[in-house]
């Protein structure tokens, strides 16, 4: 078993190393949104994904916009739809993939802009972004007079074109971990806490420990973790708050963060110290840590 220290300072970052992930991963999407009159984006349930995040390989996507702010997508050499009233060409090429941060270039044009005065526009330009992160390209509006599918007025007033970078819809990919909440008794003994949790990679895990009496308050250990899968093992980016409960609330006197980040082998147990700070109020001497065992399930 490995012992790994995490220094507390009311919020804790422990730099994680920088580390190239696969094409599986993330995904690089475009997607067409309608915009409703109050402003609001809806997903038009049209989306374009680079074909893979092979480093310098472009991925190209034809979008079309036609009728009450609906979409279409092709790839090159196929034509703009018939009919469209905007039509944009989106090129993504990937550049780097870092510590889940995607960084690629995105070449886009309006060739298509029917029924405004607006001027064609483009744009090339260099991003990173992380999963869940999302940047707009471009923003139409909709022809006046326009039609839904069954021929009622149109209730959209623009189309517009959103990229984002997320994991996988579905990732059949499962990671197991057993983690053990540990109390250092001053005589030498230990007082444990065991539960197990499973979750697929790259999404947060969360844990939950029974309450711990502290003097007439009561302190809850809880957080989540994020799992990596890594050619030798398993990174795992650990987030554990220390809570001492508000007497007779729902809520929380105060907490304290500690975030490290752990490497370990298949059914290696690390264990990773959470510091007893100086609390007004906390029982003295109190040494409490996290212990952490994690594998690949399927």
């Amino acid at each position: 078993m490995r012992l790994r220290v995490s220094l507390l300072s009311g919020l804790l970052l422990v730099a994680p190393i920088a580390r190239a992930q696969t094409s599986d991963d993330l995904r690089i999407i475009v997607t067409g949104f309608a915009v409703a009159a109050n402003g609001a984006e809806r997903d038009g349930g049209v989306s374009f994904r680079a074909t893979s995040l092979t480093i310098g390989q472009p991925s190209i996507g034809v979008f079309s916009m036609f009728d009450c702010g609906y979409f279409s997508v092709t790839i090159p050499a196929n034509p703009f739809k018939d009919g469209a009233t905007g039509g944009w060409r989106v090129e993504i090429t990937p550049i780097k993939v870092i510590d889940h941060a995607v960084t690629f270039r995105l070449r886009w044009v309006r060739a298509i802009d029917k029924g405004t005065a607006l001027s064609p526009a483009n744009e090339d330009v260099e991003l990173t972004l992380k999963p869940g992160e999302s940047r707009p390209l471009d923003t139409v509006p909709v022809p006046p007079g326009a039609k839904t599918f069954d021929g009622r007025p149109c209730a959209i007033k623009a189309a517009s074109l959103r990229v984002s970078v997320n994991l996988p819809d579905f990732d059949r990919r499962l990671i197991g971990a057993t983690l053990w909440l540990v109390e250092k008794m001053p005589n030498g003994t230990e007082v444990h806490q065991m539960q197990s949790v499973r979750g697929v990679p790259h999404r947060p895990i969360p844990f939950f420990f029974d309450s711990k009496p502290d003097g007439e308050n009561r302190l809850d250990f809880l957080g989540t973790l994020v799992a990596d899968l890594e050619q030798d093992g398993i990174g795992i980016v650990l987030e554990t708050v220390r809570a001492r409960a508000d007497p007779g609330q729902t809520g929380y006197q105060g907490a304290n963060w500690f975030r490290s980040t752990v490497h370990m082998k298949p059914n290696e147990i690390v264990e990773v110290a959470l510091r007893q700070p100086d609390e007004k109020g906390a029982s003295p001497g109190r040494v409490f840590s996290l212990r952490i065992q994690a594998k690949q399930l399927r």
